[in-house]
């Protein structure tokens, strides 16, 4: 998949005279339902979104609708130091319930809107419903609703995480799966699958999967075969990538987790990234909690991203993005993140567009999250120029600039230096 055809593929189609390609970032302090769909409406707007029916020329009734979130857990881990609000973590459900009500008057009764993840492995499916109270949209709405957790395999006890025979199996997506084969167009084409890890110790399964022309990712078939796409993370920092957001996001959508390749076990000078040195990999054979992979010199698991951006965009569907950005993640994400309260919510009608602009958003150069600069440098001109970026009404002159520091998120260690030297250039 070159260049070119990436680009036919992510660059929307424009009303006649506007080829601009807009996200919109607007103010909201709070997760009352109100205040967030004033913030939608006022993003609508500034993407020239009809005010009436804004979803009207993405979504057709008819149409079936896929929301998805970020509910990577139900609850904090044992070992996260910091437990703040799970709110840091997830996916408000007040800004999933915004969303879906616009989803509704477009489909104007007529449709089917199917809300779901594929979230961590170990996360409780049950008490993330209990919580959130998520489950009564199933009942509000015009047309069918469904909440669905789309894993086939769940851990009911962490100790046991990483042992594929200890997992419970569950139904997963009723409706199956899709099994995409990226062949040459995967960038883990060409590496030696050898110390391929994926979710499992079991790493046979894994370097199956990613042998050769042989590059298979399986989607949960709800959301693949959606009409429409609707991602909502959280704005959230992330040890392995940098941040995580709408195409990082996209490992939810995975039915086999040990598909995903996360790292290449050992350390550089044995053609491993699990680690960034030899010490460092010793020191975590016996680590009580592992940081496996999370450095900024993980040459991997931002592969596996841009793969699965790549498998989604085979099949022709609209896309639309609102990252929950009210109260972020800073720190330790994805699962030990301290709260930023950054009051934003960002929104577009492209994946990467409004990745771009949230990593910036939150400090980072862009271009220093691989995942991010693949895209960009792959594209045939320079899509950041490209963008007009709308913030509480006014258009920003040269947002990617380093003069801006914006909400400024806080990393771990090991990604200070490169976060911290794009702010200083």
């Amino acid at each position: 998949m070159d260049g070119l055809v990436i680009r036919a593929i992510l660059k929307p189609d424009r009303k006649a005279g506007d080829d601009m390609s807009r996200v919109a970032i607007e103010y909201a302090d709070n997760y009352r339902l109100e205040t967030i769909k004033e913030a939608l409406r006022k993003c609508f707007v500034n993407l020239g979104m009809q005010e009436e029916n804004p979803f009207g020329e993405i979504i057709k009734p008819g149409n079936k609708v896929f929301i998805k979130p970020n509910w990577v857990a139900s609850r904090w881990r044992a070992s996260c130091q910091h437990k703040d609000s799970l709110y840091c973590v997830i996916t408000h459900p007040a800004v999933i319930e915004a969303v879906a009500d616009f989803v509704d008057e477009a489909l104007r009764g007529d449709g089917e809107i199917i809300i779901g993840d594929n979230p961590s492995i170990d996360a409780d499916f049950q008490e993330l419903m209990e919580f959130t109270e998520i489950k009564k949209l199933e009942s509000k709405y015009s047309v069918k609703t469904k909440i669905l957790d789309l894993r086939p395999l769940v851990c009911d006890d962490l100790n046991n995480y990483g042992k594929k025979n200890l997992m419970v199996s569950q139904l997963g997506d009723p409706f199956g799966t899709v099994e995409v084969n990226l062949g040459k167009d995967s960038l883990l084409y060409g590496i030696d699958p050898a110390r391929f890890r994926g979710v499992f110790d079991e790493r046979d399964e894994t370097i199956a999967s990613h042998m050769g022309e042989t590059q298979l990712y399986t989607f949960a078939r709800s959301l693949y075969d959606a009409d429409v796409y609707i991602s909502i993370p959280k704005m959230k920092t992330h040890q392995k990538v940098g941040v995580t957001l709408n195409l990082k996001g996209l490992v939810g959508t995975i039915s086999n987790k040990n598909q995903l390749v996360h790292w290449q076990v050992g350390y550089p000078e044995i053609r491993g990234d699990e680690y960034p040195t030899k010490e460092a990999w010793e020191a975590g054979q016996v680590a009580n909690v592992k940081h496996r992979g999370a450095w900024p010199g993980n040459d991997t698991i931002w592969r596996m991203v841009v793969d699965l951006y790549k498998a989604m965009l085979r099949k022709e569907r609209k896309y639309f993005s609102v990252v929950d950005g009210i109260v972020g993640g800073e720190g330790q994400g994805p699962f030990c993140p301290t709260s930023k309260y950054a009051n934003t919510v960002i929104v577009g009608d492209n994946l990467l567009n409004v990745d771009l602009v949230t990593a910036r958003y939150m400090g980072f150069d862009p271009l220093k999250i691989k995942y991010l600069e693949y895209f960009v440098k792959t594209l045939d001109e320079d899509i950041m120029n490209e963008l007009q970026i709308i913030k509480n009404g006014y258009v920003v002159d040269d947002y990617f600039g380093a003069a801006s520091s914006y909400a400024d998120f806080a990393v771990v260690e090991q990604w200070n230096i490169i976060k911290h030297t794009y702010m200083e250039d």
